[in-house]
């Protein structure tokens, strides 16, 4: 062999000829005996030269490039939301280069490429959250959005999203864990047992601090016999400087409907008025229809506050306090109910409310100004980054992170081909019902978009009720006519009517017996007849136009 110049090139062909197949001892040997390096020299060069790029280990199943092709391949699957199980990775393995391995294999796998892949429990996500329509809508909303904060000079502190959250008692969870990118922040498959006990929603700002909180408990209103209970708030006294206000009330169910979410943000106005008089507020939330409800949002700008909505099926990416507050939230809520839990058996206390004052004690920990802020940078909404947000869209639609690397580059392309197969399937279930033709509807996402959207069904509706009470008066007025001429028709029959038998019409002819007032008629057939008779001689009694 030719003896390499460098110490980079021995290095360089000690690993070729590794990666080859041979063994390590047999070729430093070799070299040894060509350039007179001493053996332990060029292992310290090879290990060097190994630090800086990928390998395998000696009794590695898989070499390094099908290591880095199941990676990207995992990754790709994720990217378009249809990450695999452990199992279905050892499939795959026997599928691509005939090796058996097992879920134990696999389990060891990940956790060797713990950098990249992970294992996590999922929530599975509908079609819609996939759909590339939504990207479409993405770019539109970041566009409005980037608008608005050019046109508009907002503080932090105006810059405030709200999200509810829901307050659950877990039994035995039952999970799926499936391989996952590192930097998914959010899974996307999940199976539990669980019991929702109340809804928090809550405001947070861009400048660190939570505006305020509203939890809401299911109550027992609407029994039968009963009369409907208005939606009430009621105030949580504050026990520090630092405790924002919190509120709590009941609804039927424990969610947040239209009226308990017009009741919160009247609160909310007049809470943002009480603090900030003069500036206005930058109020983001999902696309919930209780949330666009037309006289919330008329009323809510009167005093200031711009809605705007995230677009749909985007919020378990976009929104702001999915990202860390609420997953902090949940993090401690567990492990502060079971201590309450463990403290009141011990000193024989009810233990009824113990879940309740962990969320309230695990949301006080969660909101914290570093928490607060760094969601708001992660998702890219302040300071708005829009490149932040199409990088997102790009990781949560199923095409790939944005980058010009080999491992983006395989990754957006298994995606790609992925999600057309997503599209082909939808396409395919659209086509089967034909005959019936799909309209788009205009996307909304801030409040003069919807004010303008409910002027203009307003005045479609006023015109559509216009042209029905014409269509109505039309048709009365025909039915009127209708009526009168039935009316003539039936006294015109009434006078040719033969008068003796009441049976016979006259309908022409100069047989019958006419009055000269064309009101008194006779058949012939009764004009032959006594009765007939006797009826035209007293009819010619009375009339006066004989």
């Amino acid at each position: 062999m030719d003896a390499p110049a460098t110490s980079t090139g021995v290095a360089k062909h000690i690993s070729e000829r590794v990666e080859a197949g041979e063994h390590l001892q047999d070729v430093v040997q070799d070299v040894h005996r060509v350039t007179g390096r001493s053996e332990s020299s060029l292992r310290s060069a090879f290990r060097r030269f190994r630090l800086g790029s990928p390998h395998a280990h000696g009794n590695s199943i898989l070499t390094t490039t099908e290591e880095r092709a199941l990676i990207y391949t995992a990754q790709a699957f994720r990217y378009a939301n249809a990450a695999l199980t452990r199992r279905e990775l050892g499939a795959l393995v026997k599928d691509l280069w005939g090796k058996e391995v097992g879920v134990t294999w696999a389990a060891a796998w990940v956790a060797r490429h713990k950098g990249e892949l992970s294992t996590r429990a999922c929530k599975a996500l509908s079609d819609k959250r996939n759909a590339a329509s939504v990207y479409d809508q993405v770019v539109d909303w970041s566009l409005q959005v980037e608008k608005f904060f050019k046109d508009h000079r907002v503080p932090p502190s105006s810059v405030l999203n709200y999200d509810e959250c829901r307050l659950v008692m877990c039994g035995e969870q039952l999970a799926i864990k499936r391989v996952q990118s590192k930097n998914r922040e959010r899974p996307n498959v999940i199976s539990t047992r669980n019991n929702t006990v109340a809804s928090l929603l809550t405001f947070a700002a861009a400048s660190g601090k939570p505006f305020l909180s509203v939890y809401v408990f299911r109550g027992r209103f609407g029994e039968e016999d009963t009369t409907t209970i208005n939606f009430t708030i009621s105030r949580v006294e504050n026990r520090t400087r630092t405790t924002w206000p919190r509120f709590y009330g009941w609804t039927d169910t424990g969610f947040v409907d239209a009226p308990c979410f017009a009741a919160i943000m009247d609160l909310f106005c007049k809470e943002w008025r009480l603090q900030n008089p003069l500036g206005d507020a930058f109020l983001i939330g999902d696309q919930l229809a209780a949330h666009k409800q037309v006289d919330v949002v008329r009323a809510a700008l009167r005093h200031g506050v711009h809605c705007w909505w995230l677009v749909a099926n985007t919020s378990h990416w976009l929104q702001v306090l999915d990202d860390k507050p609420f997953a902090l939230l949940k993090r401690f809520q567990p492990v502060l109910s079971q201590q309450r839990v463990i403290d009141a058996l011990l000193t024989s206390q009810p233990v009824r409310d113990c879940f309740i004052g962990a969320a309230y004690e695990a949301e006080r920990r969660a909101m914290t100004p570093k928490a607060i802020k760094a969601a708001f940078k992660n998702v890219g909404l302040f300071p708005f980054d829009r490149m932040r947000v199409m990088e997102l869209a790009h990781m949560n639609l199923g095409m790939g992170a944005a980058g010009a690397d080999v491992a983006s580059l395989c990754v957006a392309a298994a995606g790609s081909v992925l999600r057309r197969a997503q599209m082909k399937a939808v396409h395919d279930r659209e086509e089967t019902a034909r005959g019936r033709a799909a309209v788009k509807n205009a996307k909304i996402y801030s409040p003069q978009a919807l004010l303008a959207a409910d002027a203009k069904m307003r005045k479609a509706k006023a015109q559509e009720a216009k042209k029905k009470a014409a269509a109505a008066a039309e048709k009365s007025k025909a039915a009127a006519n209708k009526e009168l001429e039935r009316l003539v028709r039936a006294d015109l029959r009434k006078k040719a009517t033969c008068r003796a038998c009441h049976s016979r019409v006259r309908r022409g002819g100069s047989t019958w017996s006419v009055c000269g007032c064309m009101a008194f008629v006779v058949c012939p057939f009764c004009l032959k007849t006594d009765e007939g008779k006797a009826v035209g001689a007293a009819h010619d009694l009375v009339c006066s136009q004989k």
